[in-house]
Formats: C-alpha cells, sequence, structure tokens
C-alpha cells in the first residue's frame, strides 16, 4: 500500500502550500499515477470562488479513490485538504498515525499532546471541527460519534435506525494543513 505523509505547515505528499494551481494540478496528476487502479480515468478539476473575495478561489479535485479540497490565495494554495476515500489504496499518515484508520478519539488526544485545540463543541468527543492552530491542522468529520452516546437513552431510541452507520463517525472524514 502506499504512503502519503501530511507534514503540517509545508503539504500533503507532494502537494505544497504556496503552490499555483497549475503546478498543483500538475503534481497532483503525477501524485494520481501511483495510487490510481486505472490512471487512465481522468480526474475532475474545478477552481470557482465562492466568496465576494477575488482573491480567494476553491479547488476541487476528484477521481473515484480520491477528493481533495484546496483553498488558493492571490493565486497560492494556502490549505490543502485530503479526504478519506483514498485510505482505501493509500495509508495517510501525520506524525506516524494513520490519519483515516485511527479513531478521531485518539488522533485529537495524541495532537492536543503538541497544541492546543479549537473546537467546535464543548465535549472533545463529540466536535465535528478541530484546529490545531500551531500545528497547522484541522480535523473534519461530518457528524461525530463516541461510544458514550449509547448510553443516552434518548439517542438510542432517535438512532436505533442508523446506528451502523454512525460507526464511521469515529474516525474523520477530512485533513486539511493550513498556512
Amino acid at each position: 500500500m502506499k504512503e502519503i505523509i501530511i507534514i503540517p505547515h509545508i503539504g500533503i505528499g507532494q502537494l505544497k502550500l504556496g503552490m499555483a494551481p497549475d503546478e498543483l494540478e500538475k503534481t497532483l496528476l503525477q501524485m494520481k499515477r501511483q495510487w490510481s487502479n486505472s490512471s487512465n480515468e481522468a480526474m475532475q478539476m474545478e477552481r470557482c470562488a465562492e466568496t465576494d473575495d477575488p482573491n480567494l478561489i476553491t479547488g476541487r479535485y476528484m477521481d473515484n479513490d480520491s477528493f481533495f479540497l484546496v483553498q488558493y490565495r492571490n493565486g497560492k494554495a494556502t490549505e490543502i485538504g485530503i479526504q478519506r476515500d483514498l485510505s482505501k489504496v493509500a495509508s495517510i499518515k501525520l506524525f506516524g498515525m494513520d490519519m483515516f484508520n485511527t479513531t478521531a478519539e485518539c488522533i485529537i488526544d495524541s495532537l492536543m499532546k503538541k497544541d492546543k485545540v479549537i473546537c467546535n463543541e464543548k465535549d472533545l468527543q463529540l466536535g465535528t471541527e478541530y484546529i490545531f492552530p500551531k500545528s497547522g491542522v484541522r480535523l473534519w468529520r461530518e457528524r461525530a460519534f463516541h461510544p458514550k452516546l449509547l448510553k443516552d437513552p434518548l439517542y438510542m431510541e432517535e438512532m436505533q435506525a442508523v446506528l451502523e452507520d454512525e460507526y464511521q463517525y469515529q474516525y474523520f472524514q477530512m485533513v486539511t494543513i493550513i498556512d
């Protein structure tokens, strides 16, 4: 299995902060050849302005195996995010941790030893977004799940039909490095 190493404040694999869009896209296509089962498959690439700020552009890059989200400011990558789908064909590691096959709780505990955390929830185990400013890492998941929720009768009643799906939310879905 291939490895993609995340280096805070630097990049994800060969994708580096500070790259221009054309350079990043060319590098991404080179990386794709290393993990793709069918390297002939096209990678969908789009860049668009999503805010009123003309200096801020969002890039989305995807194929059957991967999804990358890149923020460009003034023509340079300032954030690079990698989504969990690629973990099916490559191991994505930060500080030696497999970021998509290690529980969110373990990752948070480990990163909190290096940095303070900013979380969108008071209960760190139930947050969906975590920012580690000194480390230059942001973690995201669509919803939070922790086994302690299984002890809450109201939660159990509401979630019985979808409980099996909830276990996937013990893991992050996106890791982003930020400048």
